[in-house]
């Protein structure tokens, strides 16, 4: 079984809201995501594969999206912190545009008003802003090297590849 949460089930649990018996029986193994808004860099990723995904489902044509597109997704506060929103705003996308290619106009206003101007937004923390720093380092290390764990953190200067998947587990970095 899969199961997932926007909620803290520890201090539920705690406080007497979820019941204990049955967040043993489904805590086998819990696997932290970090929210959208603090791995931007994946926004691209995503966005072009739920493009690919829509387009298949509908039978539609397959489409691009433009970097102007993309920049507003990326900017964007996320903050519902839900990668189903995304999704769900890709597909909108898809089904409003008959053109081959998805464009800043295609990007549902309420997208591109509430984008900040950069990639990082006003309220980002200064551990939030290293955090995704860090974040694109590793995974531009990760794909210079074919994402050679060994060989990227050589070139990365850490002890070993094991300090490496603990950067990448701490960073929600997936190996591929």
């Amino acid at each position: 079984m899969v199961a997932a949460t926007h909620r803290d089930l520890d201090a539920d649990v705690e406080s007497g809201r979820f019941r204990r018996d049955l967040y043993f029986r489904i805590n086998v193994h819990a696997l932290r995501v970090p929210a959208l808004r603090d791995r931007r860099s994946d926004i691209p990723e995503l966005a072009n594969h739920f493009l690919s995904l829509t387009c298949q489902r509908f039978g539609v044509r397959r489409k691009r999206m433009d970097r102007d597109a993309l920049d507003a997704l990326m900017n964007f506060g996320w903050e519902r912190n839900n990668v189903r929103e995304l999704r769900n705003i890709v597909e909108r996308m898809v089904l409003a545009t008959d053109a081959d290619t998805i464009t800043v106009a295609d990007v549902p206003g309420e997208i591109r008003s509430e984008a900040a101007p950069t990639a990082s937004p006003a309220g980002t923390t200064l551990r939030d802003r290293r955090a995704e720093a860090e974040r694109q380092i590793v995974v531009a290390a990760l794909e210079a090297t074919g994402w050679n764990i060994t060989r990227t953190a050589h070139d990365l200067g850490l002890a070993d590849h094991a300090s490496l998947l603990k950067v990448m587990r701490r960073l929600g970095i997936k190996r591929r």
